[in-house]
């Protein structure tokens, strides 16, 4: 079943998208990383397999497997997911272009775009046109850095992305907003959307947070949450033993906290029961990191021998014989 697959209604089983356990019969055998480059704001994919974990490798050949055409026409912080019986697949992404005439950080905070681009396909090669779903209400700045679970219970995704909210008598957010936040909704198809709502605020602790990520620990209701602490820079963790909408607890310190890092990506080991990769972007570039003990927070540097240059903020998913062979059909690897 899918690590992004499922939640119960009490939100006490819950998936991180940016894992997936074997069904029956179907074993995994490698690793699709989705990432984007700052020079060149679309999808990017890489491959590696499960004998090599972070030997990723581009496919098509180095070029994007896809490019939008909507909002900003610019794509960020990718996120590939899909359902339990792997029917659809989803990539999301910010809608933000770095590179335009005039760009400011400030501007793209208070009137940055309020939706995500969205493609979706039935079996992970051909994609729909983009869309542009504005998920957030007119209150809130932005919406960056998307990521979902699929609860099978419901069937129905658990989207999450960052934002800062206005005074709604504030219009043109011109004044001061809420710190970032982790923010949610629902959704069956990513075509309409369940009213937003906080996720993770922490205005009362003054901590600005972006950069959510799941990663589930294979019991029931066991997951670690990655965020980023705007104020510092930095990357921490919590664990928890309740699901997603459990009591999550914050691990001593940060992940490397001696350097600034943003955009975790976590997944598991397919050989090695117990350990688990994280990927953390430096702004210049992921830096791989590993671990035996996940809730001890003892992560190390990981050997970089065939990892490549220059990967950026996006996810990694496990995939199939068949949607591994699929892929390399299709693109090249």
């Amino acid at each position: 079943m899918h690590l992004s697959a499922f939640i119960s209604a009490t939100g006490l089983l819950s998936m991180a998208a940016a894992a997936v356990l074997p069904r029956q019969n179907d074993p995994y055998v490698g690793y699709l990383l989705s990432t984007f480059t700052d020079a060149d704001p679309r999808v990017f994919w890489y491959l590696s397999t499960a004998d090599n974990p972070l030997a990723f490798t581009p496919v098509n050949g180095g070029d994007p497997v896809l490019g939008s055409t909507v909002g900003t026409e610019a794509v960020r912080d990718i996120f590939l997911t899909t359902n339990e019986q792997r029917s659809e697949y989803f990539v999301i992404a910010t809608d933000l272009d770095i590179n335009a005439d005039g760009f400011s950080w400030d501007e793209a905070t208070r009137r940055g775009s309020r939706g995500l681009t969205i493609w979706r396909s039935e079996n992970l090669v051909d994609w729909s046109e983009p869309t542009l779903a504005i998920i957030e209400d007119e209150t809130a700045g932005m919406a960056w850095a998307p990521s979902a679970i699929y609860n099978s219970t419901e069937n129905q995704y658990y989207l999450f992305w960052a934002s800062r909210l206005y005074d709604i008598a504030d219009t043109n957010h011109n004044g001061t907003a809420t710190l970032d936040r982790i923010r949610y909704t629902t959704t069956t198809d990513f075509v309409t959307f369940a009213p937003p709502a906080d996720y993770v605020a922490l205005d009362s602790e003054n901590i600005p947070l972006i950069d959510q990520d799941f990663l589930s620990l294979g019991e029931e209701g066991h997951y670690v949450r990655f965020l980023k602490d705007e104020n510092v820079l930095h990357v921490y963790q919590e664990t928890t033993t309740g699901g997603i909408f459990g009591e999550w607890t914050r691990s001593s310190g940060y992940i490397e906290g001696g350097v600034v890092y943003e955009g975790p990506a976590a997944f598991p080991d397919i050989n090695e029961a117990g350990k688990y990769h994280l990927l953390l972007d430096n702004y210049v570039e992921y830096v791989p990191f590993e671990t035996t003990d996940v809730t001890g927070a003892v992560w190390t540097a990981s050997d970089r021998t065939g990892f490549p240059a220059g990967l950026k903020h996006g996810n990694v998913v496990l995939v199939t014989q068949s949607e591994y062979d699929a892929i390399v059909e299709r693109y090249g690897s």
